[in-house]
């Protein structure tokens, strides 16, 4: 293999949040033998940043699940959302009262409007059901401390809005709302609809994903996906593994992933299931 494709939560990072010390020298190793490292993930480039240490050597990157598409610092692919599809969104939102966050392509995110903090913060503070995530718990203590996260209706530009996430902690709710979100966000109407956990969805622009990102930045690095390894959990890394020449996925895996992966790791990503993998199968 000439690249491995990288997702991060449940992956690279524990569920935590964390990206493990001693990952960022083995990924140093791989890369010292000529394998390019591409990260692919459901968040943003930014986000991406604030998580993967400035010491690992990243090729490329396939954000917000293909959304945007850069070569190092160089962006090759940007979608979003229309005008039209945003304001569908909000009245929805508004109308079941879920908490929402907006990643746009250039500045990042999340980003929540103001008017809605009532109904948000109400839903974010009710006592967590038990299948909360930790890095759930996590996102929601920093969503509540943010000063940067809650915006005015003009702060954001509504053409570059390239994903929108959902979540509550009340798990019967977000049941409620991901069904909804099947009648309503079809892909005729131009939504793709992933799911990283019970408490969470999260709708992108339908025919780009992490598949058609990594083809793009494969391309533009002159390697073949069919010489690509791309690791993965959940439901947004099913187009990579379709795509990319070999598919690995986390013992923490959903089960739908691990049924179309060529093989699964030995260890969650809570027993650094990644390192050992790489060391076993690349150093």
């Amino acid at each position: 293999m000439k690249a491995i494709a990288l997702d991060l939560d449940g992956t690279v990072l524990n569920n935590s949040g964390e990206f493990p010390d001693s990952l960022a020298d083995t990924l140093q190793e791989v890369h010292d033998k000529g394998i390019k490292i591409i990260i692919a993930t459901g968040r943003s480039l930014q986000m991406i940043h604030e998580k993967v240490p400035h010491s690992v050597q990243v090729d490329g990157y396939v954000a917000a699940s293909g959304m945007t598409v850069h070569h190092g610092d160089t962006l090759l692919s940007h979608t979003a959302f229309s005008k039209d599809q945003v304001e569908f969104v909000l009245s929805q939102v508004r109308e079941h009262k879920i908490y929402y966050e907006m990643t746009t392509g250039r500045h990042g995110g999340p980003y929540t409007f103001k008017e809605d903090r009532d109904y948000s913060v109400d839903d974010l503070t009710q006592t967590p059901d038990a299948t909360v995530l930790e890095y759930e718990n996590i996102g929601t203590a920093r969503t509540l401390n943010s000063t940067e996260q809650w915006i005015d209706e003009d702060g954001i530009d509504r053409a570059d809005i390239i994903k929108f996430y959902f979540f509550s902690n009340d798990k019967e709710k977000l049941e409620r709302w991901f069904t909804l979100l099947n009648e309503k966000f079809t892909s005729d109407a131009g939504y793709q609809i992933y799911r990283t956990s019970n408490h969470n969805s999260e709708i992108m622009v339908y025919g780009t994903d992490k598949g058609t990102g990594l083809m793009t930045l494969v391309d533009t690095m002159n390697i073949s996906i069919g010489d690509v390894h791309a690791f993965g959990d959940s439901m947004n890394d099913i187009p990579m593994f379709k795509a990319a020449g070999k598919s690995t996925a986390m013992q923490n895996a959903k089960e739908d992933v691990k049924a179309i992966a060529d093989d699964v790791t030995e260890f969650s990503c809570d027993e650094d299931g990644l390192e050992h993998y790489l060391r076993k199968n690349y150093l």
